[in-house]
């Protein structure tokens, strides 16, 4: 009865698909309130609602690949030419 140790519980819940309205007034009235109570609503000043969307990576960047051909300006430099200073694979500095 004195042994002290680490208690590992393993719980497989299982929740409902859908709940009426009746079931949901019954858990609120049961349940204790919620902890992170929103303080502003969708239709206040200065709020923008979002809505976010699960998307297949693949599909997306199939989808995207011709906006994608613009030829890699984005990650040119001068770091792989001659001359680009020290340190940098040129002859700059360097004596």
């Amino acid at each position: 009865p004195f042994v002290h140790g680490n208690l590992f519980l393993i719980l497989e819940i299982e929740f409902p698909d859908a709940l009426t309205p009746e079931v949901q007034h019954k858990l609120q009235e049961i349940l204790p309130p919620p902890l992170n109570a929103p303080k502003i609503k969708e239709t206040d000043a200065g709020v923008e609602v979002h809505t976010v969307t699960d998307l297949d990576p693949v599909q997306s960047y199939n989808a995207n690949k011709v906006h994608m051909s613009g030829g890699g300006e984005a990650y040119d430099d001068d770091d792989d030419k001659e001359g680009a200073g020290p340190g940098r694979g040129g002859q700059g500095g360097v004596q």
